[in-house]
């Protein structure tokens, strides 16, 4: 997902992550995990990327994150699982639907559209889906769109994951996690980015987003059962 499409490997992994352990340290985990499997991404993207939108994004992204992480690790644990799954599913079926933002792309929109990613992001670690309807707006090209995603997400996950981090309590185990599902993480990323262009941006993307409802879907049943 992160390979290919640019966006939502957390909407795949956070909720999968969060019916075995508790959502606090599921979102540090999946961010951070992405984040590092973006590293060697980065350099490319930052180059394609269209920074005109990205940095009111990522301003107001430092003023966001804490808040989010504050509700993360303050919220009880079943109501954040039921948060998470209502955001995959409704971020999943807003996609799935083909709606996209058709307003003007200007700075102060851009700083909003941070504040909503930041929040949810730190929160659920689901802030890609509202960037991700925010650059497609335009039309532009796939490979900018892209481009764009894997840049504003790498730095504003990076802070999200490092804030989590530092204001939880998480254990060893935690980053052992970590470090043993990044060489998977790294090799599917590297899958990802080969198919993009190979196989068909739509067919791809339909079939992961209802698989995402069904995710959220499950997610939300044990929340509530």
């Amino acid at each position: 997902m992160r390979g290919f499409a640019g966006f939502g490997t957390t909407l795949v992994m956070v909720p999968l992550f969060t019916l075995i352990i508790d959502p606090a340290p599921a979102v540090m985990i999946g961010i951070l995990i992405d984040v590092a499997a973006m590293t060697t991404l980065f350099p490319r993207a930052a180059r394609q990327a269209e920074w005109r939108s990205i940095v009111p994004m990522l301003l107001s992204g430092l003023i966001a994150t804490p808040i989010g992480v504050y509700a993360l690790l303050v919220v009880d644990a079943d109501a954040m699982r039921i948060a998470i799954a209502v955001m995959v599913i409704l971020s999943a079926a807003v996609m799935l639907s083909g709606w996209t933002y058709r307003g003007e792309r200007t700075p102060v929109r851009s700083f909003g559209v941070g504040l909503v990613a930041g929040i949810s992001g730190a929160a659920t670690g689901i802030g890609g889906p509202p960037m991700a309807l925010y650059f497609m707006a335009d039309g532009g090209p796939a490979a900018r769109v892209r481009a764009s995603l894997n840049a504003a997400s790498f730095l504003r996950m990076g802070y999200s994951g490092i804030a989590i981090a530092i204001a939880g309590t998480f254990g060893l185990w935690a980053y052992a996690t970590i470090g043993a599902l990044l060489p998977v993480m790294l090799a599917f990323t590297w899958v990802g980015s080969k198919m993009f262009g190979a196989v068909s941006d739509s067919t791809f993307r339909r079939a992961l987003l209802i698989i995402l409802i069904v995710i959220g879907g499950i997610v939300l049943v044990r929340s509530i059962a």
